[in-house]
């Protein structure tokens, strides 16, 4: 189970549609009331993306145009595969700008074993406002911050089978991923890695998600 933005990619794809057709005073404001305290990660969400004012087509040409995934990231879906097991990005982000990133990087055989499970935007000439899917479910599970709570798709996936989660992630919303993932990598530097110091969480730190595809790959079947 894997993050998307800063994780499967290098940027932050929905920091930068945010800066990009938002204005970048606009998105330093919300940072720093996230930062204070003054957003939840459903806030900061919803807050990065009131200004966003562009068409569905625009905001998936600039993701398309901006994002670079991560070393590692396609053998890592590649390792998944081969050993029959699911890959799920699991994201606060937007599912349109993920679907139009993954189906111009990915190659399709591997496209094709990502479930996304996200958040999504609703166009309008005003700004764009979130749908969160997971909303329901995740304060059933417990979390009232998140929106779209990333403890929801690892209980689906244990639901539908799985003995061992492997979590991967790098941000806030990244939290709830690592306390129930039986398996954590945290980009190097990153807000996840330091949550995980501070609160004593077994995880490996990350530049590339190569150590995490061999993980898999060495996993005892």
């Amino acid at each position: 189970m894997c993050d998307f933005d800063g994780t499967a990619t290098l940027l932050d794809i929905g920091d930068e549609i945010s800066r990009h057709f938002g204005g970048a005073a606009h998105w330093e404001d919300a940072s720093a009331r996230f930062r204070r305290g003054d957003l939840d990660t459903r806030g900061i969400i919803e807050t990065i993306y009131q200004h966003v004012v562009a068409t569905e087509e625009e905001v998936r040409a600039f993701a398309v145009s901006a994002a670079r995934l991560r070393p590692g990231f396609a053998a890592l879906v590649l390792a998944c595969r081969d050993r029959g097991a699911p890959f799920v990005l699991a994201s606060g982000g937007l599912r349109q700008y993920i679907d139009a990133v993954l189906a111009e990087h990915l190659p399709k055989d591997l496209r094709a074993h990502v479930r996304v499970m996200a958040n999504e935007g609703i166009f309008s000439p005003d700004g764009v406002r979130v749908r969160f899917p997971g909303e329901e479910e995740s304060r059933a599970e417990g979390c009232v911050v998140c929106g779209s709570c990333k403890r929801v798709p690892v209980a689906q996936v244990r639901r539908e089978g799985a003995r061992f989660v492997i979590g991967v992630g790098d941000g806030f919303a990244d939290r709830c991923l690592a306390q129930f993932s039986d398996q954590v990598f945290a980009r190097e530097g990153s807000f996840l890695q330091r949550y995980c110091v501070e609160h004593g969480l077994q995880h490996a730190a990350f530049t590339t998600l190569d150590g995490a595809a061999e993980a898999l790959r060495s996993f005892p079947r």
